[in-house]
């Protein structure tokens, strides 16, 4: 599909849409079918713990999940919000993105209205009580939606790099529960990220050979400018200062430096005050020096016990550690299980 083709079946009405604007109502009848609980003032809240590829809703869509491609099925697929319908206020069991691609998206989330404009997306996790309000034809969302494993297989595998940043690429914006359960991003509709999305749709809504791959690959792209626009944010909140040294940059110095760098020595390298260069960290990352240099350390130990033959003892000092014991307490706690078990697991 080319992207002339993608906007034109973007702007058009589909079936179900016209359905919908002549009759909003109607469509309300699919979620009596479903289980309920309430909410903290005592309303209605509908549970959607169902397969999300196999309701009306997709049925619906003029762009169905492709049933015989298991990426779709079993981690992530991309729909087309429908216009004009009525929706109540639900829950489910899945990760979702509301991407506006034009007009703008009002919701309702945890009891909060919110509105989104071209451009922004806004990623909420499960379980969350909300809902979308009435839209216009002007009005185009688009909604991803991620089971869980997602986060953890297909997208994970992908990444670029090991360590520090592809571990804070997915907490960054996965960790939802320091953001009142959902985050909204601010892409300013810039052009090279509505290209990308429109990339992804088009690979999604006409999947070839090797969509899958691709797919993903473009997931990685998402993803990844969704943390500049994560970080860009941070940074404002500490002024221009902050602004002179590039979270990635940091980060990525952490990966190259890991095994021997102090606090003192990489907020130096930064031009920081140590305290504040701490509080940076915590507050942009969500975790400390400390543990930044660990999950590096963690991480790189795992790689070599599952592509080396080097000894345990050997491994621990490649990544840091000349204390065998506390390397073992650390990797322990960190995997749950000991070295030894590891490498016999991933070998």
């Amino acid at each position: 599909m080319q992207r002339d083709e993608l906007r034109r079946r973007l702007s058009e009405l589909s079936e179900s849409e016209h359905r919908h604007k002549k009759d909003p109502d109607k469509g309300l009848l699919i979620f009596e079918q479903m289980n309920k609980t309430v909410n903290i003032t005592g309303s209605p809240v509908y549970i959607l713990d169902l397969d999300p590829y196999s309701t009306q809703a997709w049925r619906d869509s003029k762009f169905p999940a492709n049933s015989t491609n298991s990426f779709h099925i079993n981690q992530m697929t991309i729909r087309q919000h429908s216009r004009y319908s009525k929706i109540p206020m639900h829950i489910h069991n899945y990760v979702e993105i509301n991407y506006v691609y034009s007009g703008q998206c009002k919701q309702i989330i945890d009891g909060k209205h919110v509105t989104l404009r071209e451009g922004d997306l806004c990623m909420l996790d499960t379980n969350v009580p909300h809902t979308i309000l009435e839209t216009t034809e002007e009005d185009i969302i688009i909604n991803l939606i991620m089971l869980k494993p997602f986060f953890t297989t297909g997208f994970l595998s992908r990444l670029a790099t090991t360590g520090i940043i592809s571990n804070f690429i997915v907490n960054a914006i996965s960790q939802i529960h320091n953001h009142n359960r959902h985050i909204i991003f601010h892409t300013g509709n810039e052009i090279s990220f509505k290209e990308t999305m429109e990339s992804l749709m088009c690979e999604t809504f006409d999947p070839g050979f090797c969509s899958k791959e691709i797919i993903e690959s473009y997931m990685v792209i998402v993803f990844s400018k969704l943390l500049q626009s994560f970080q860009g944010g941070h940074d404002k909140d500490y002024g221009n200062e902050a602004g002179r040294a590039n979270l990635i940059e940091i980060l990525k110095y952490l990966e190259d430096h890991y095994k021997d760098v102090t606090l003192i020595s990489v907020a130096e390298h930064f031009s920081f005050h140590p305290n504040y260069f701490s509080a940076y960290l915590k507050k942009a990352t969500g975790r400390t020096f400390k543990e930044l240099v660990q999950i590096q350390r963690m991480t790189s130990a795992g790689l070599l016990l599952t592509n080396t033959s080097l000894t345990v003892e050997e491994v621990a000092g490649e990544v840091g550690y000349n204390n065998l014991g506390f390397f073992y307490k650390k990797f322990v706690a960190y995997y749950g299980q000991t070295p030894s078990d590891y490498r016999k697991q991933h070998r």
